[in-house]
């Protein structure tokens, strides 16, 4: 098993895990204030407005759906050419040299169980998936249990378009805890939870074939997270060229494996 490197948690054992996932009950209530406190700050925070897709005109152009929360939405940015979804999009045209479209399923509080049951509304005639959740999620104490089910759920459903075997990128969620000012143990409460939700992800890429957990990037590599003062665009950034290679890469495994060619990785 692959360790989760979003949160810089150690991995727990199986009796941790019990632990952990006890803790976050049992603080469940309190996740919920700060839910109520994210619907807050998202009701008067910066988004493009617009629906977030676009295209780069090329031959073979290749089709993506997003699917996310608050990142997905462009939150801090002027526009969804800054956001996350156009820097995955145009880092995989740029490294196929290709042309590629996308649009995307998004809402500041969708959850996996919510994605689950919309993406079965819209077409998934597309060639891969991404998808970048979570944050509601670790804010109403989603467990362990539900989010493998409906992100399961939501694979099945998003390849029962044309492609029976379309890659699916799983985001890592991103450590939140560390982007704004909060006690400790609430810190530390919060990265539990999205250790737990990334661990479940990750566990579900390694057993479905076609699908890739992505972390995310490290921050201690962005000198521009100084203190409670950080730079959305170079997150955005940042992540578009994370989750851009990580879906150049599935998309190249499975062109090999649709032309009968051994992959990179063989």
């Amino acid at each position: 098993m692959r360790s989760v490197q979003a949160t810089g948690i150690a991995a727990p054992g199986t009796f941790n895990r019990r632990v952990t996932g006890a803790i976050v009950q049992l603080f469940r209530p309190l996740l919920k204030i700060n839910m109520m406190a994210y619907r807050l700050e998202m009701s008067d925070s910066l988004f493009p407005t617009g629906i977030p897709e676009g295209e780069v005109v090329a031959p073979d152009s290749c089709r993506m759906l997003f699917i996310g929360d608050t990142a997905v939405s462009g939150y801090g940015v002027l526009n969804h050419g800054l956001a996350v979804v156009s820097q995955t999009a145009r880092y995989v045209a740029r490294e196929h040299r290709i042309g590629c479209s996308w649009t995307a399923i998004n809402d500041t509080e969708l959850t996996m169980s919510r994605a689950a049951a919309e993406i079965a509304h819209v077409s998934t005639d597309v060639d891969i998936v991404v998808v970048i959740l979570g944050v509601p999620d670790v804010l109403l104490g989603t467990t362990v249990t539900e989010w493998t089910a409906r992100l399961r759920q939501l694979i099945t459903t998003a390849r029962e378009g044309v492609d029976a075997e379309c890659p699916v990128i799983v985001s890592a969620i991103p450590p939140m805890y560390r982007f704004r000012a909060m006690p400790r143990f609430l810190q530390r409460i919060l990265a539990l939870q999205i250790h737990r939700l990334n661990r479940a992800s990750l566990q579900v890429a390694d057993s479905v074939a076609g699908v890739s957990y992505s972390p995310f990037p490290p921050l201690d590599i962005c000198t521009v997270f100084i203190q409670e003062s950080l730079n959305w665009r170079t997150t955005h950034s940042l992540w578009g060229k994370q989750l851009g290679a990580a879906a150049a890469l599935a998309l190249s495994t499975r062109r090999a494996q649709a032309d009968g060619a051994p992959s990179s990785d063989d």
